[in-house]
């Protein structure tokens, strides 16, 4: 009996005889044991059990979920609001300090932690907690891709630490205007 199978990327004409068929069968079905006698009925393992490893199916729940008592209330986690406005900041040598300190405290990556030190530095520079920045000239001075920077200031709004209040205009080329609350460490 001829048959067709694949070695590689081609396909190559093998002669098998019949033994050979009924030994790849018997190999793919696991039948190499030899068969043993069929038990009597006496003998014989109820169908519900086979394969579980219990003496009887398990019984029946009488209970509807209805009848369920209801859990009780679990304590709500306390959570420490983040600061509406930028803490007065005063020194620039204390921005890096401070921006370690949380970057610390909530993980941030250290383009995530460049990100919020400029921003910082440009809120201080206009005197209160908003500035504008480009991501180009943002991404430069922080060493980092464009792309790399977009997604440190995406990961920063989603933390809270920073809120998108206007977005880039090409008419008056300011750039994004972003207002930064900082938690308080």
């Amino acid at each position: 009996m001829a048959k067709r199978r694949k070695y590689g990327d081609a396909w190559k004409d093998v002669q098998i005889d019949a033994e050979q068929n009924d030994a790849v069968f018997d190999r793919f079905f696991k039948r190499t044991q030899p068969e043993t006698v069929e038990p009597t009925r006496a003998e014989k393992v109820p169908p519900a059990s086979v394969g579980k490893g219990v003496e009887s199916p398990s019984p029946r729940r009488s209970t509807t979920p209805t009848s369920r008592t209801n859990k009780p209330e679990q304590s709500k986690a306390t959570v420490r609001a983040i600061t509406p406005a930028l803490p007065h900041i005063s020194d620039a040598a204390n921005i890096p300090a401070r921006v370690d300190r949380i970057k610390r405290q909530y993980r941030l990556s250290k383009g995530e932690a460049a990100v919020l030190i400029y921003l910082l530095e440009k809120a201080r520079e206009n005197g209160g907690p908003e500035c504008y920045a480009k991501i180009p000239q943002l991404a430069e001075v922080c060493e980092m891709t464009h792309r790399g920077c977009q997604f440190a200031l995406r990961s920063l709004e989603a933390r809270g630490f920073v809120v998108r209040l206007k977005d880039y205009d090409p008419t008056d080329r300011l750039g994004i205007k972003f207002q930064i609350s900082l938690p308080a460490v």
